[in-house]
């Protein structure tokens, strides 16, 4: 967080007076958001929210990185080599959701609602190149101060031109918009509206390397204030007053799911290895969408599920199992990796292990690291 400069106090005081509620709200006064973070929140015009894009991150057949923009065309990522010919995203599939029963479901709508409806949310920042969406989940840490976000590496630092992203807004349950036709990032629209983060942590091999040299390091953590980090919030989708009224802290509003750095079920007969992958899709704006099967492994850094359809903007979202072939989204499922990346050709998601890596280490990083640390933590762990 950076110091204010003199200059700005009287800035302070005007958005302070029009920031904060009336006294006497019935529903109690809400904090103000800080001077820096409504900055973040009034950086995002209509022009540089339409510009926002998927950070999608792929692999072709000679093992070359792209980055793949909503409509599919590749762009090279870190070097200079045109995309191979005909390479495209696969048209991304819209069945209705339901609940899970163990079938491979490759894209639907999330329309079990359970904690994980509220937790996860989009992302949206600036990097050197341009504006992005990805996704996150507010993640169980037991601390006080705070609140954490999981995500991909890829949506918190830019291993290319070698900096942290800036003007990160996080909306959790976007899908309940009062704009059901696409997404707009006002807050006021979003039922917990907007909270800005402090500063993002990775890992240091991340930030070294170049996508997809370090793709074992896709794991990231955003860091959010207990205070003076929200922005609106206009209604509770589950009825009556809005939580966050009175108490502004990001995971006690939208609760959280636990992050297990376990081994995870994989590769076995039976059910304890169905996974559900959540997130933002792009293409499904506004909608919050899944995919869901058997999980499997590819290569010795990463999950696979390999009938995944989930389009770009679902990058950073959570990976859930609970030990059975149906999870209705609740407390009982722990995210076990994030949506990290695909090929350029045909179905499929690749997620980073948690489990056995510096992952934890990141995490405890996220928990401890100083709330006045200005971008970003690029973390050295054993």
């Amino acid at each position: 967080m950076r110091e204010m400069k003199p200059g700005n106090w009287l800035l302070a005081a005007v958005l302070a007076s029009v920031l904060a509620p009336a006294a006497g709200s019935a529903q109690g006064a809400r904090p103000a958001i800080d001077v820096d973070k409504a900055r973040v929140v009034d950086f995002w015009t209509p022009e540089r929210q339409r510009n926002a894009t998927p950070r999608d991150l792929v692999i072709d057949s000679r093992g070359l990185g792209y980055l793949r923009r909503a409509d599919g065309t590749l762009v090279p990522h870190g070097h200079n080599v045109p995309a191979e010919k005909g390479a495209r995203a696969p048209t991304p599939m819209a069945k209705p959701g339901g609940s899970p029963t163990g079938g491979t479901i490759g894209s639907a709508e999330w329309t079990l609602g359970g904690v994980v409806q509220k937790a996860a949310g989009r992302l949206l920042f600036q990097m050197t190149d341009g504006y992005y969406v990805c996704s996150g989940t507010v993640v169980t840490d037991g601390t006080s101060g705070r609140s954490l976000i999981l995500t991909a590496a890829h949506c918190v630092y830019d291993d290319v031109y070698k900096a942290f992203a800036t003007n990160v807004l996080f909306i959790p349950d976007q899908a309940h918009t009062t704009r059901r036709s696409k997404t707009d990032f006002d807050c006021s629209n979003d039922p917990y509206g907007c909270w800005v983060p402090s500063f993002g942590v990775v890992d240091k091999n991340w930030t070294l390397r170049t996508f997809p040299d370090n793709i074992p390091w896709d794991y990231a953590f955003y860091v959010v204030s207990d205070t003076g980090a929200h922005s609106d919030g206009s209604f509770n989708p589950d009825g009556g007053p809005f939580a966050g009224n009175e108490n502004d802290v990001l995971d006690v509003v939208a609760g959280s799911l636990q992050v297990s750095f376990a081994n995870p079920s994989h590769d076995v007969a039976g059910s304890s290895d169905y996974t559900d992958a959540l997130g933002y899709s792009y293409s499904s704006d506004p909608k919050f969408m899944y995919c869901a099967q058997d999980m499997t492994t590819n290569g010795s850094a990463n999950w696979w599920l390999g009938s995944c359809r989930l389009s770009g903007g679902s990058s950073g979202g959570p990976w859930v199992q609970n030990g059975t072939n149906s999870w209705t989204g609740g407390t009982d499922g722990k995210i076990i990796s994030v949506n990290s990346w695909g090929y350029t050709v045909g179905a499929g998601m690749a997620g980073p292990k948690l489990a056995g890596t510096s992952a934890a280490c990141v995490f405890n990083t996220a928990k401890t690291a100083p709330m006045s640390t200005a971008d970003g933590v690029d973390v050295v762990c054993p």
